[in-house]
């Protein structure tokens, strides 16, 4: 389960810090997608028009593209699913990349470069601890029992275990053990 949900990646404020990035790009690509959506017909034309793949093949491409965006973009958004979420929207980068180029006009590198970035360390790292992943990403507590009033851990609480009552004790009779050592 640690592939899908993946939230303990440290301390409340790391969690804000990718909470920021989560936000940032998936609402980039929710609006990027429902942009796409909304004028569908010339971007599907303009992917046509770029020449680099068959009529066919950029209109599946063209068609399924705007609608990815907005569902990854709203996963990453909650946090849900984040490492496979940020595969995906990894992989759409790259193929942006691939398309558009690594250069940038004003910039020195393409801002899809640093949005890989964040994609891939997001897949490592998961979600944080505010997202839907944090609820499934629920850690097991070990229990280990002791006999006598000995501690019992459980995660990283220690609880002292209560003493064992009168009717929990087992009583053995003198006569039963005869000439057994007791103490032995």
């Amino acid at each position: 389960m640690s592939l899908l949900f993946k939230a303990r990646s440290g301390s409340i404020s790391s969690s804000v810090g990718i909470f920021l990035i989560r936000i940032s790009l998936g609402f980039l690509f929710l609006l990027a997608g429902a942009g796409k959506v909304l004028n569908l017909q010339d971007f599907i034309k303009s992917v046509q028009d770029t020449g680099q793949m068959n009529n066919t093949v950029a209109f599946v491409l063209a068609f399924i593209l705007p609608f990815m965006e907005m569902i990854f973009g709203a996963l990453f958004i909650i946090g849900l699913f984040t490492p496979v979420t940020s595969f995906f929207m990894a992989c759409m980068t790259v193929s942006f990349l691939m398309v558009l180029g690594f250069g940038h006009e004003e910039l020195p590198y393409s801002y899809n470069i640093v949005f890989l970035a964040c994609f891939i360390s997001t897949m490592f790292t998961g979600a944080g601890l505010i997202s839907f992943d944090a609820l499934g990403d629920r850690k097991k507590e070990e229990v280990a029992v002791r006999t006598g009033n000995e501690n019992v851990s459980s995660g990283s609480k220690v609880y002292e275990q209560p003493k064992a009552t009168e009717s929990e004790t087992i009583y053995v009779d003198e006569k039963d053990v005869k000439d057994t050592d007791v103490n032995g």
